[in-house]
């Protein structure tokens, strides 16, 4: 597990131990992106903070808008879990004695992928993309500092995305040209506008 935290921005995001095109390690009635809605310990009850959680097969993603861990044991699937509703997850963490509730985007669902950067020689990078219906999350390491998180949306054409979180600098609000075509069993390209354009390794791909 690899975690990352900056002074704005918390993110984690990690392999579950499979290898590309290995069998999905995360039942799919855990897979899309999850908005936490709220949060109790015994600090109090937190429902403003924004937290998503982008989960496909074999990978996830966690970005906080405040300076908090999240690690394995803050997502959907976490300790004790309860489907309230097939969307709707209660979390109980008797250790940290916390109580927190997720909820499922409903535009999340019909596609998880990951993809990895490949570099100019062909070979993958520790740079990633997340997707999970509608969203997306880039990460992308960086050799001082921390690195850079994206979390975003596609428009209803499918064309273009805006972020909606960044912890590099506030989202622009500007619409980014986007096209993901897959051209083979480990390869795919978007292109359209930095700083997704490119070439990427696929670690996982399913279109439901």
């Amino acid at each position: 597990m690899q975690l990352i935290e900056s002074h704005e921005l918390a993110t984690a995001i990690a392999p579950l131990g499979a290898a590309a095109h290995a069998p999905l390690a995360v039942a799919p009635a855990y897979q899309g992106v999850w908005a936490r809605t709220l949060l109790e310990t015994p600090a109090g009850r937190d429902t403003t903070t924004w937290v998503r959680w982008v989960q496909t097969g074999n990978w996830h993603g966690a970005l906080s808008d405040r300076d908090e861990t999240l690690g394995p044991r803050s997502g959907p699937g976490a300790e004790h879990s309860v489907f309230q509703t097939p969307d709707r997850i209660v979390q109980t963490a008797l250790r940290e004695r916390q109580l927190a509730v997720w909820e499922r985007l409903p535009a999340s669902q019909g596609r998880r992928i990951a993809l990895a950067r490949r570099d100019s020689q062909g070979l993958p990078t520790q740079e990633r993309l997340l997707i999970c219906g509608d969203y997306l999350l880039h990460f992308r390491p960086a050799t001082q500092g921390s690195p850079e998180l994206a979390f975003g949306r596609l428009d209803d054409t499918g064309t273009h995305w805006r972020v909606e979180r960044a912890n590099q600098a506030p989202p622009d609000g500007r619409e980014r040209a986007w096209h993901l075509q897959r051209l083979g069993m480990d390869l795919a390209t978007v292109n359209g506008d930095e700083p997704l354009a490119g070439t990427w390794e696929v670690l996982e791909w399913l279109e439901t």
